[in-house]
C-alpha cells in the first residue's frame, strides 16, 4: 500500500511537471512567438525579445539574432529603419508617429530582434513578418 502511495504521488508529481511545461509553452499569438514561417508579431508591451517577430526562416532567423554595438540619437520614426544594422532589409511602414518621442539608445551588445523590440516598445508599434507566395518572410510589417 505504502509502495502504490509513493508510485501514485510521483506519477502526480510527474503530471504536474508536464502541465507546468506545457503551459509554459505555449505563447500569446500578441507576442510573435508563433513559430512558423513568419507571422509572428508583437505590440511592444514587454522589453523581452523572446519569440518576438518568431520564424524559423533560418537566414532571417540568423539575420534577427545577429549582435551589434548601437548608439541612437534623436531617431524618429522615419529615419529609424534606414539606420545600421537594420536597414538591410525592407520594411512596410505605415501609421508611423508623426511626433513621436525621439529614439535614444545606446548599447554594446545587442541583437536587431532585441533592437527592433525596444523600438516597437518605444513607439508602441505594432511588428510582423510578411511572407511572399512560397512562405518565406518578405518583410517586416510596421504598424502605428
Amino acid at each position: 500500500m505504502i509502495q502504490l502511495r509513493k508510485i501514485m504521488t510521483r506519477w502526480h508529481f510527474l503530471v504536474f511537471l508536464g502541465v507546468a511545461f506545457l503551459a509554459a509553452s505555449c505563447s500569446d499569438p500578441k507576442k510573435g512567438a508563433l513559430g512558423g514561417a513568419g507571422n509572428g508579431s508583437s505590440t511592444g508591451d514587454s522589453l523581452s525579445a523572446a519569440g518576438f517577430l518568431a520564424t524559423n526562416y533560418a537566414p532571417l532567423a540568423k539575420w534577427l539574432d545577429e549582435r551589434f554595438e548601437v548608439d541612437y540619437k534623436h531617431m524618429t520614426p522615419a529615419l529609424i529603419f534606414d539606420q545600421v544594422p537594420l536597414n538591410d532589409i525592407y520594411y512596410q511602414t505605415s501609421n508611423l508617429p508623426a511626433n513621436g518621442a525621439p529614439f535614444n539608445f545606446s548599447s554594446k551588445d545587442i541583437s536587431r530582434r532585441e533592437l527592433l523590440k525596444r523600438i516597437a516598445s518605444h513607439w508602441n508599434l505594432k511588428m510582423s513578418l510578411a511572407t511572399d507566395a512560397s512562405g518565406n518572410p518578405s518583410a517586416v510589417k510596421v504598424e502605428g
